[in-house]
């Protein structure tokens, strides 16, 4: 990966004389600290406008995009800066025998979606605005506004990926996405129609996917993560770290009970248990600490596992049978795999059937109601659309019973 597309924000404003490098280093520790981007660090304390801020953050697109070069867009953003110009005439000024290179948006998650169909232009652009002024990534701005669902979020994501590494036509791509969009279909399914291999977005129950069952993460930081590691480059596990959502020493727990996973020696909701119990460590020593308890843990998690297992708390309910547990699990272990995923794989559990078991679990685990009202609030749920929180509130069963 070239320097371009690995340049940050920060180091951009450096050198381009606009912010000094020690007013850099302390607004990079108080964004880590208040869990903040760090443009918006930078605006609230007035080390750089939100005019520069966003400028700023365009010059950075198009080097990203090889529009411009690195030295090139750093001397654009001090000339903006100085004679206060937009960046098209800063780079004409600096390149005045050529004409300014076009900007490549094809790439971009923007025109992606709007390609798609998800947005309009005119919704990306104001959700552009919004995210330069809030430090917010683009795609997370428009599911906060209800403009696009993270399932469609995470399938512009795959396609942006898809097109960077030059897997197929773009137009095939963004075909095959807007197809998954007007026929409700997945991602993979309309890639695979159109002859396109998704292999390289099908990836095996991740960090990320570990950390959301572990109660470490919520969907919203983790698709953020991979928003960052898909348009910024950045490793998935250093994107959570840098969103301050888990420390570096839950993140690279996590990485080793994957690997355990994945060699048969844990299921997930064993690790799961785990990182809950060092979820809030900040240090490896303090880490160390709570692993060396290991056992202790793990003889607590198996009296928990008998009474919450996933798959037990939907056959309770009705929405998995004997049978059809047997199959996902001789299949899960031929091809070494979590069960839980390939209950969804085989299309023997629904995500809406798993997810509300999975919230019904956290109540199990913390013993806050009994396995029958469990079964109940589920059922219920599931038929009139809620979650497990507003059931237990509407039945008042938000303590033990």
């Amino acid at each position: 990966m070239s320097d371009g597309q690995t340049i940050q924000l920060g180091d951009l404003l450096v050198k381009a004389g606009l912010l000094p490098e020690e007013k850099l280093d302390e607004a990079s520790r108080l964004a880590l600290k208040m869990r903040l981007p760090i443009g918006r660090i930078l605006t609230m304390h007035g080390h750089v406008s939100e005019a520069i801020l966003a400028k700023a953050i365009e010059v950075q697109a198009r080097i990203r995009d090889q529009a411009i070069s690195i030295d090139l867009g750093i001397k654009a953003l001090a000339l903006v800066a100085r004679e206060n110009i937009d960046i098209d005439q800063a780079v004409e000024k600096l390149t005045p025998k050529a004409k300014p290179l076009p900007v490549p948006t094809e790439n971009r998650l923007g025109e992606i979606i709007m390609a798609a169909g998800y947005a309009t232009p005119k919704q990306v652009q104001e959700a552009m605005v919004h995210a330069a002024d809030t430090g917010l990534p683009l795609g997370m701005v428009l599911v906060s506004k209800g403009i696009i669902t993270r399932s469609g979020l995470n399938s512009a994501l795959g396609a942006q990926r898809l097109i960077r590494l030059g897997e197929n036509e773009r137009d095939k791509i963004i075909f095959a996405l807007k197809e998954a969009r007007l026929r409700a279909k997945s991602f993979s399914e309309t890639l695979r129609k159109n002859a396109i291999d998704p292999s390289v977005l099908e990836q095996d129950f991740g960090v990320g996917e570990l950390l959301v069952m572990a109660g470490v993460l919520s969907e919203s930081q983790l698709l953020t993560a991979k928003e960052q590691e898909v348009v910024d480059g950045t490793p998935l596990e250093k994107a959570i770290t840098n969103c301050g959502a888990a420390s570096e020493p839950c993140v690279q727990t996590a990485t080793q009970l994957l690997k355990m996973i994945k060699e048969g020696m844990l299921f997930e909701n064993q690790a799961a248990n785990i990182l809950k119990k060092i979820q809030f460590v900040t240090s490896y020593d303090e880490l160390n600490k709570v692993l060396a308890s290991i056992d202790e843990i793990q003889e607590e998690m198996g009296e928990e596992i008998v009474e919450v297992e996933i798959p037990e708390i939907l056959k309770k309910a009705g929405l998995l049978s004997d049978k059809e547990l047997q199959i996902a699990t001789n299949l899960a272990l031929s091809n070494r795999q979590p069960l839980l995923k390939t209950l969804i794989d085989a299309k023997l559990v629904s995500e809406r059937n798993l997810t509300i078991a999975n919230q019904c679990k956290v109540y199990l685990d913390h013993k806050l109601i009994q396995p029958n009202q469990a079964t109940i609030a589920i059922v219920y749920a599931l038929e009139n659309n809620l979650t497990i929180d507003e059931t237990l509130d509407s039945f008042g069963w938000s303590a033990p019973a």
